[in-house]
């Protein structure tokens, strides 16, 4: 199955964040030969249906944004293809996914705000609904996140041997093809915390040692079969997921990282989080979230 984007879509408010994003799209779009569709929500609040002011309103924000697009169109190659849209409705990251169906997109690229703790609590965010909820792969670009187009030309491949993470490696390895990059395959030993009481050894040298050989010799035969022809490096390590993304991520230099996403919902989201949701408000690169069905 091809996974490289031909339909891109970028939902933005005009903000720095969005706007941000919207230049890593038209990276990506320019790279993949892909059409851009940038979209705006105007949110509709009961009863402002036919309101004047709200109409004067959504009239100056459809040219807000073809204004941008035509701004774009000037500095961009010829035949690229590039639409606007704005579109109506009463939740944003409902009526974002509703336009990735009308456009047939098959990459959605959102910017987010990096909110943490009892502020992102509070206030929640669009893109992270978007993560939990899409059916294509999201790429999650945070504001001041690096893209600039000297790229690294690696790739970061957080792999932990479940179905998710093998959906992950399946699009980074096409991407990695298309774009000519590196590939840098991440395995993550997570220490097993018990409480102080039981006072026991964690896990014995020995015992992890043998664990770290017999992960790293699956990654090489696992490169060997199905990434011929990538240079790809392999790095294992003995931290938190979250903390051992973000790390390799910075010490190593990355254009992007590519991630398997389960979609939690509801009372299990809430309880066991998301380590894509933790990389992504943190990462200082954008991070492509592939969804799966596990």
């Amino acid at each position: 199955m091809n996974t490289l984007p031909k339909s891109i879509l970028v939902p933005t408010d005009f903000s720095e964040s969005s706007d941000h994003a919207l230049q890593f799209a038209q990276h990506l779009a320019l790279d993949f030969g892909a059409e851009l569709h940038l979209v705006h929500v105007q949110v509709l609040l009961e009863g402002q249906e036919g309101d004047e002011a709200l109409e004067i309103e959504i009239s100056r924000m459809q040219q807000r944004l073809e204004e941008d697009c035509r701004g774009r169109v000037d500095r961009l190659p010829e035949n690229f293809g590039i639409h606007s849209n704005l579109k109506r409705g009463l939740a944003v990251a409902e009526s974002i996914l509703e336009s990735t169906q009308e456009c047939r997109a098959d990459l959605i690229v959102i910017g987010t705000n990096g909110r943490r703790g009892l502020r992102h609590l509070l206030l929640g965010s669009v893109a992270e609904e978007i993560l939990k909820t899409a059916e294509i792969p999201v790429m999650t670009v945070r504001r001041g996140a690096d893209i600039e187009e000297s790229s690294a030309g690696s790739i970061l491949i957080p792999y932990d041997f479940s179905a998710r993470s093998d959906e992950a490696l399946n699009v980074g390895v096409e991407w990695a093809r298309a774009l000519s990059l590196r590939i840098t395959l991440l395995h993550a030993i997570e220490p097993v915390v018990y409480p102080e009481f039981y006072a026991v050894d964690l896990m014995p040298a020995e015992v992890l040692g043998n664990v770290e050989k017999k992960a790293r010799k699956a990654l090489e035969e696992l490169a060997g079969t199905r990434m011929n022809g990538i240079d790809v490096s392999i790095e294992i390590v003995h931290d938190r997921a979250v903390e051992a993304i973000l790390s390799a991520a910075e010490i190593s230099r990355q254009d992007f990282i590519v991630m398997g996403n389960r979609g939690l919902s509801g009372l299990e989201h809430l309880l066991l989080g998301s380590v894509v949701e933790g990389v992504a408000r943190r990462a200082e690169i954008p991070v492509l979230s592939v969804r799966s069905g596990d």
